[in-house]
């Protein structure tokens, strides 16, 4: 067996390698090994001998088990067909009974709508019975309220395909309407007449009577009545409105509120239409103040009697605006008249905006209604209208920089703040007329046409700014000082910083921050856009939305002309400073040119003095203060006195001191001159002018140093500054010495390298 199979010849002596190995003693294992072999052999021999005496066993039953299903299966497909064939037979029985029962559907379906529309029919006849009989009764109220039973019939029959029920209850309400709507106005025309209606101001005595508490009552009954009453949808469409764009704006009021309006509207037509003397198209402000005055002549009225009524609507904003349509119908027949006239055009305007804010702010008529600004911002309108601000901004421009009065000063009650200020005519009116603009389009509904008018005003800005800067650029520099009485550029520059300080103010003002949004959100939609179409993309509906998520609100929309006109602020100022310096310059010369290297030991006069080639020199710097104190505004004026100390300081410190020999007199006397004399110059404009002068205060400490620690000075800021370009550690000990060495000595601001200099212009 071994011999026939070797792989399992190996296996075995494999397996009694790993059980016994290479130990003899463990040879007694193999009778273990061999006996649960033979046991495990035995095993194995009696389960298939069992196998092979049930197999058959098994398989018969299995057999006879599917003989049996397969019996089954037959019988259930003989049931099968049978139930199908029972089936077919049921299906073609009901099929005949559902096409029976069907028709029958359909019959009562027929049967069930004719009773519906006979039942409509019925419903529509009896209220019309009913209507009519209160009317007869003369039931007004309800009438009316049958009535808009009848209206919801109608209006649940919109979506009905029966034409002709739908035309014949439309008719119905349509017929009724107006035979309530006639009946109502006739009354309360009656009644209105009782009441002594419309209330004109004119007649005192009407204002003064109070109606008796019978009419009253019956006004009230009537008014709503008519408040109640629908409106058919096709009666609310009036053709003559709805073809234009603006009167479209305007809903209709309820027919109450229009009876109102109806006398007054009589007026308006036969004064202000047709040929009559006060049709005038050069006089809007006629038939404009006829509508305030209307409004304010019958607001206690409505307030008193017909709120009450009303509510939750608003009585007398719905009467307005019936007035304020009949002027805006006006104006739209009058446009083309009025656009052929420029005259006309800016009288309308004016008129117009100042109809509009009276109305807003006398009888609070809500931003949200229809107004006459509607005819404004028309393109045709509108156009024209910037085109006229535009025109007559400039003229005034020209007017108030030749006037002879353009550069004094404007007079006022107080004169600290004149100081403060010092305002000029021109520079008061130009800020005038941008306020005026500011008013004029600060009640505009559209954001857009703010921002327009708003880039008017910042070119305005910018043709003011450019005007100054010529007419400065006209005097001659060396005459602004010379000629003090003359023209000079200090009312310009003082002129540029009212305007300034104002447009401060604006960019800090709700409406225009607003406008500054709105005008930002704009600008990243256009950029947007630029990109969407650069980059080929058809639709982009995130734009607006990008625009607020990127959008920078930082700023106002006065920063680009408030950093030109400070630009040119800072030149003129430069200027006017520069003016004085070239006078403080000449004067100078001959206290430059003193004998400093010779001068007496201060020990040999009793008290010092100022020097004589000095006074020149500080009397023109004490006049040129004077000069811009008395010129300037006080803002500019201090700025330009510490412009003015600087200036003398480096002129001094670079032209004199550091030019010239001083010996221990001449040292003595400079600083004297200049702590004792010049510094008190400018110690009536601050407490502290030592601080603007603080390199002449270093040079004068250095001067008079005494000759010992002058010379030790000498040599540790000579060592400072030839070991500075060298980068070792000994020369970074060298320049800090130095530095410490001056400040030892009590000098801070000038450098190692001028202390040097300055030390070395001393003589020893």
């Amino acid at each position: 067996m071994t011999e026939e199979n070797p792989d399992l010849q190996r296996k075995i002596v494999k397996a009694l390698n790993e059980e016994i190995g290479s130990d003899l003693k463990q040879l007694h294992k193999l009778k273990e090994l061999y006996d649960e072999t033979k046991t495990i052999q035995n095993d194995l021999r009696e389960k298939l001998s069992l196998v092979s005496t049930e197999a058959p066993t098994k398989v018969q039953n299995t057999l006879r088990e599917v003989e049996e299903l397969s019996k089954k299966l037959v019988t259930l497909e003989k049931q099968y067909l049978d139930l199908k064939v029972e089936a077919q037979s049921h299906l073609t029985s009901v099929d005949t009974f559902l096409g029976n029962f069907s028709s029958q559907l359909q019959e009562i379906e027929r049967l069930e709508l004719e009773y519906s529309y006979l039942k409509c029919i019925k419903t529509v006849e009896d209220l019309s019975e009913k209507i009519r009989q209160s009317l007869q009764s003369n039931l007004d109220l309800e009438a009316v309220e049958l009535y808009n039973k009848l209206v919801q019939h109608n209006c649940m029959l919109e979506t009905s395909q029966c034409e002709n029920l739908k035309k014949f209850v439309n008719d119905t309400v349509i017929f009724w309407f107006e035979m309530i709507k006639e009946k109502l106005k006739k009354e309360m025309q009656d009644t209105l007449k009782l009441i002594q209606w419309p209330l004109i101001s004119t007649n005192q005595e009407v204002l003064k009577t109070v109606p008796p508490s019978d009419v009253m009552s019956k006004f009230q009954l009537q008014f709503q009545c008519l408040g109640k009453l629908e409106i058919p949808s096709k009666q609310l469409e009036d053709p003559s409105v709805a073809d234009h764009v603006i009167l479209s704006r305007f809903t209709p009021s309820s027919l109450a509120i229009q009876e109102l309006i109806y006398p007054l509207l009589k007026r308006f037509l036969y004064h202000f239409g047709g040929n009559r003397p006060t049709n005038r198209r050069d006089k809007p402000e006629w038939f404009l103040r006829q509508i305030l005055q209307w409004i304010g002549d019958h607001a206690k009225f409505l307030e008193t009697n017909v709120q009450p009524l009303y509510a939750p609507n608003d009585a007398l904003t719905d009467f307005s605006r019936g007035l304020v349509q009949l002027a805006v119908e006006k104006l739209v027949k009058d446009t083309p008249a009025i656009l052929e006239d420029d005259t006309i055009l800016a009288h309308t305007i004016g008129e117009v905006l100042s109809f509009e804010s009276e109305l807003r702010s006398s009888y609070n008529y809500p931003s949200s209604q229809p107004s006459a600004l509607l005819v404004l911002s028309q393109p045709q309108f509108f156009t024209r209208w910037i085109a006229l601000e535009r025109a007559f901004a400039v003229e005034k421009m020209d007017i108030l920089l030749i006037s002879d009065k353009a550069w004094t000063c404007v007079s006022g009650d107080n004169s600290e703040a004149e100081d403060e200020v010092r305002l000029t005519e021109c520079g008061e009116g130009f800020l005038q007329m941008l306020l005026a603009i500011t008013d004029r389009y600060k009640i505009l509904p559209q954001p857009g046409h703010k921002l327009q008018f708003l880039d008017l005003q910042l070119e305005l800005l910018d043709e003011f700014r450019i005007r100054l800067l010529q007419l400065a650029r006209q005097d001659k520099f060396h005459e602004l000082f010379a000629h003090r009485s003359s023209p000079n550029i200090s009312p310009i520059l003082n002129t540029l910083t009212a305007v300034i300080n104002v447009l401060d103010d604006w960019t800090d003002l709700p409406f225009f921050v607003q406008l500054h949004s709105y005008k930002v959100q704009t600008e990243n939609i256009e950029r947007l856009a630029a990109e969407a179409i650069s980059n080929d993309e058809a639709s982009l509906p995130w734009l607006r939305t990008q625009a607020h998520t990127n959008r920078d609100e930082e700023g106002s929309v006065f920063d680009s002309i408030i950093e030109l006109l400070k630009r040119m602020q800072e030149d003129l100022l430069r200027r006017l400073v520069e003016a004085v310096m070239l006078e403080v310059k000449a004067k100078s010369q001959p206290y430059r040119l003193d004998k400093w290297a010779s001068l007496p030991n201060p020990d040999e006069f009793i008290q010092p003095s100022l020097s004589p080639t000095g006074s020149a020199m500080l009397q023109a710097v004490a006049i040129g203060l004077l000069w811009l104190k008395d010129s300037l505004a006080s803002t500019m004026f201090v700025e330009a006195w510490q412009k003015l100390a600087s200036q003398v300081n480096d002129f001094l410190l670079e032209e004199l001191i550091l030019q010239r020999q001083f010996n221990e007199g001449g040292a003595s006397q400079l600083c004297f001159d200049i702590q004792q004399n010049l510094i008190p110059l400018f110690g009536q404009y601050t407490t502290k002018p030592e601080i603007y002068f603080k390199e002449l205060k270093d040079a004068c400490t250095l001067l008079r140093l005494p000759r010992p620690i002058t010379l030790l000075l000498l040599d540790t800021l000579s060592v400072a500054i030839q070991d500075s370009e060298s980068t070792s550690v000994k020369s970074n000990r060298a320049t800090f010495n130095g530095k410490q060495a001056l400040k030892d000595q009590g000098i801070k601001k000038l450098s190692v390298e001028d202390s040097l200099s300055v030390l070395r212009r001393r003589i020893l």
